[in-house]
């Protein structure tokens, strides 16, 4: 995808998320989307067996499954088709959009950078002032996001898994 594709794809998908908060932010049930639904429906899990051409016991295992994280796709496709519903499957990004995101971790990169550069000029006796070094921060994070430098997704990643549940269940 070109820069300017990207950069038109990450708007146009960042307005969607806003305008989409309510259903974004809608919990997952405490029981899962399928027993919630079919239980909404008024149906039993034979009626949703039958109906998936399962026996009652995969229909449980499939909403014991989707609470523990562990159903697959087509298996949530197959049983939204039985319940005569669309499954919606996408990532929704942490906190304010894609483009934001992308921003910080031009930072992020920016600071590896800078830190590297840093430690060199102190060797050198070259300390800079702490406005100097934000200045600097800023100005290679703008480079690195006005040339789409690849070195953005080259730094480490820090561990922040959230929670299975929450974000699967969506």
């Amino acid at each position: 995808m070109g820069a300017k594709t990207a950069k038109l794809r990450r708007h146009q998908l960042d307005r969607f998320f806003r305008q989409s908060t309510a259903v974004l932010s809608m919990p997952a049930p405490k029981y899962g989307w399928v027993k919630e639904i079919r239980e909404a429906l008024g149906m039993t899990m034979q009626d949703l067996g039958e109906r998936l051409g399962v026996i009652k016991q995969r229909i449980e295992r499939i909403e014991k499954d989707e609470i523990a994280g562990k159903v697959t796709l087509q298996t949530l496709q197959d049983t939204a088709e039985a319940l005569d519903c669309e499954l919606v499957y996408f990532f929704v990004p942490k906190g304010e959009g894609l483009q934001k995101s992308l921003e910080n971790q031009a930072l992020k990169a920016a600071r590896e950078i800078v830190k590297s550069t840093e430690h060199t000029m102190g060797l050198e006796a070259q300390d800079t002032s702490k406005q100097a070094q934000q200045h600097l921060l800023e100005s290679v994070a703008q480079e690195l996001l006005m040339k789409e430098d690849r070195r953005i997704w080259r730094t480490k990643r820090e561990n922040s898994k959230s929670s299975r549940g929450h974000t699967s269940r969506r």
